[in-house]
Formats: C-alpha cells, sequence, structure tokens
C-alpha cells in the first residue's frame, strides 16, 4: 500500500504490490538516476532521455526516474509527454544564451586589442598631420612650451610647412601683452625663431619675417640669412641687432620704433630697404652696410648716433626731412646715384660733405647745427 500512495492512488491494488516491491528493490538505482538527470541538466549536456535509458538498464522505471505516476487512459498522458520535451528544450536555450554572450564578448575583446594596437602598438598608426598641426597651434596658444617644440618638430619634418611655422610664431609676436605673451615667452619665440634663420644644422633657408607690428624683445637677428622682411611699425624693446644679417628681398622698417639701439653694422640688402618714418631712441649705425637697390629713410627721427661709415647704395638714397640728432657720420659712404638730404636737419656733427655721390646730391633746405665743419659750410 505504501508503493500505490507513492505512484498514485487510482492504480488496482496488485499492481500497486508489484511496484512497491519495485521501488524497494530498485531504489537505490533511482536515486541514482536521478543525480544524473540533475547534474546533465545544470552541464547543459545530458537529456532527460539518456537518463531514462540509463534507469532501465539498472531496473528502475520511469515512473521512479520523474517522479509521476504513468500516463492513463485521461489527461495524464498530455502532462507526461509535456515533461519529457521540457528540459531538453531548456538545456538547448541555456546553451545557446551562453553561446551568444561567448561570442559578443570576444568581438568586444577583438575591439579592445585592436584599439590599443593602434595607440600603442608597435605597428601604432601615426595621427594625420592635420590633427597634429591643430593640436601644436592649440598648445601654442595657449602659452605652453610643448606647442613651441612641436611647431618647430613639423617644421623639420615637413619642409613644406616651415613658412607656416615661421608666420605662426610671428603672428604671435604681434599679439600684443593681451594675450598673455610676456618678455619672457617672446625671447623664447624669438629664439626658436632666429635659431632656424641663422645657418647651421637646423637652418631653414628662404623664410620670410613677415611681422608688421610685432613687439620685439631684444630681437638678434645678427649673421642670420631671410628672404623678405617686413616689420613696419614694430616696436623693438631693448637693443635690435641685424649685423652681417642676409636678406635677399625687400626689408621694410618703415614707422618702426628703436626704443634703444639698432645695429645693422654689415648688413645686406640684396633689394631695397626703406626706414621711413622711424624712430631711433637711441643709436642707429649702418656702418659697411650693402643696399643693392635704394634706402629710403625719409622723415625718419634719430635721436642718438647716426652712423652711415663705408656703406654702399647701389641704387638711390632718400634722407629728405630727416632729424638727426646726435653725430651723423658718413666718412667714406658710397651713393652710387642720387642722395637726397633737402629738408634735412643735422643738429650735431657731420662729416656728409666726405660722401661720395654718383650722381645728383641734393640738399635744399638743409639745416646744420653749430657744430657742424667749417670745410662743409
Amino acid at each position: 500500500m505504501a508503493g500505490g500512495a507513492a505512484f498514485g492512488s487510482a492504480k488496482p491494488v496488485g499492481a500497486g504490490a508489484v511496484d512497491a516491491g519495485a521501488a524497494g528493490a530498485g531504489g537505490a538505482g533511482a536515486a541514482d538516476v536521478v543525480s544524473d538527470v540533475v547534474a546533465g541538466v545544470r552541464g547543459g549536456g545530458v537529456c532527460a532521455g539518456s537518463a531514462l535509458r540509463a534507469g532501465a538498464g539498472r531496473g528502475v522505471g520511469p515512473e521512479a526516474v520523474t517522479g509521476r505516476a504513468p500516463p492513463d487512459a485521461g489527461g495524464g498522458g498530455m502532462i507526461g509527454g509535456m515533461s519529457s520535451w521540457l528540459v531538453p528544450v531548456a538545456v538547448v536555450l541555456v546553451v545557446v544564451w551562453v553561446g551568444v554572450r561567448h561570442v559578443r564578448m570576444v568581438r568586444a575583446e577583438a575591439l579592445l586589442a585592436e584599439h590599443a594596437r593602434r595607440r600603442v602598438g608597435p605597428e601604432a598608426v601615426a595621427p594625420s598631420p592635420v590633427s597634429v598641426w591643430r593640436e601644436a597651434n592649440r598648445l601654442f596658444r595657449a602659452g605652453e612650451a610643448e606647442g613651441l617644440l612641436l611647431l618647430a618638430e613639423i617644421g623639420r619634418q615637413v619642409p613644406r610647412r616651415r613658412q607656416d611655422v615661421v608666420d605662426t610664431w610671428l603672428a604671435a609676436l604681434r599679439g600684443g601683452v593681451a594675450r598673455g605673451l610676456d618678455a619672457s615667452w617672446r625671447r623664447d619665440v624669438q629664439r626658436e625663431l632666429v635659431g632656424h634663420l641663422r645657418p647651421g644644422e637646423d637652418f631653414w633657408p628662404g623664410m620670410d619675417v613677415v611681422a608688421p607690428g610685432a613687439i620685439l624683445v631684444d630681437f638678434d637677428l645678427s649673421g642670420c640669412r631671410v628672404g623678405r622682411v617686413d616689420l613696419t611699425g614694430a616696436v623693438f624693446v631693448g637693443d635690435a641687432r641685424f649685423a652681417a644679417t642676409t636678406v635677399t628681398g625687400d626689408a621694410s622698417f618703415a614707422a618702426a620704433r628703436f626704443l634703444r639701439h639698432a645695429v645693422f653694422t654689415d648688413v645686406l640688402f640684396a633689394r631695397s630697404a626703406t626706414f621711413a618714418l622711424a624712430v631711433f631712441a637711441g643709436n642707429v649705425s649702418l656702418r659697411s652696410a650693402q643696399v643693392a637697390r635704394s634706402l629710403v629713410v625719409t622723415r625718419a627721427k634719430v635721436s642718438g648716433r647716426a652712423e652711415f661709415s663705408g656703406a654702399e647704395v647701389t641704387g638711390s638714397a632718400d634722407f629728405r626731412h630727416v632729424r638727426f640728432g646726435g653725430r651723423a657720420l658718413f666718412a667714406d659712404v658710397v651713393f652710387q646715384q642720387d642722395a637726397r638730404f633737402g629738408h634735412a636737419w643735422f643738429r650735431g656733427r657731420t662729416d656728409v660733405g666726405s660722401a661720395l655721390i654718383g650722381e645728383e646730391a641734393e640738399f635744399d633746405h638743409a639745416r646744420f647745427g653749430r657744430r657742424v665743419p667749417a670745410a662743409e659750410g
């Protein structure tokens, strides 16, 4: 009767006795098969049919494995049929879910590995030149030394961008104090600029120096070789040195202000040079300078000494309306064409009479101070 209670009350008494005996004889086998089924479901690789066949080999019926009564003529057959395929379907769904997740993880890891390889791997892909140029300009405008050095490196690696780099540096020197470019930063930019304009290992030939209105601090372009120079309206704080500089293009210092001394000794202007309306607060020296074409110094003002000794001007020389506050020295000067000094004012000592003028010499309405030598009167 105990076996009948275990398998269902609807069975006949005789059948229950037989089942009870079978359960008693194979109870241990049924427990083992149930354990196998549970382990199979968890592992995802054992199906219920295999467990049932194992139970049959041990003399255990399907009733002992499933824990349910055998199907009868009523609705029990449908329930038994559903239980026979639900477990395999569940196992299949679990396996599919695990597989999909594994594939996604593999793809994600592959993408991360590729990203890392492109950035820091031995075969890292170099950033585009446009992005490097923009980053260098951003850092430079922020006043960071890294931007200054990065621009210099771009010029070294890409020669066609050298003039762009020079223009960028000069544009910063034109920005004024309002952009946060103090004297120290200006000196750093000028030092890097001049280092590429002076012949040597890191020389960039043919660069134009175009910076109208720039503010230059202790600017020293001595020994440099450049193309065109346009420093119109520039302000030179401290001494300005252009000794032995070679300018292959036109040079303009018109309306520039030299707050201390200006040195153009042995300078070579391969074309024209103009200092019209320039203001020299200290001394100015063009001693032994060479100008291949015209020299224009119209309406300039020199507070200190002006020295042109030994200079040579191939074209015309225009000194009209110039005010010489100190001595004006022209010993051994050669003007191959016209030399005009109309309305010029020589307040200090001058030896302009010793200059060699190839064509017309004009001194209309020129004024001389009280210390002009008598021979020149």
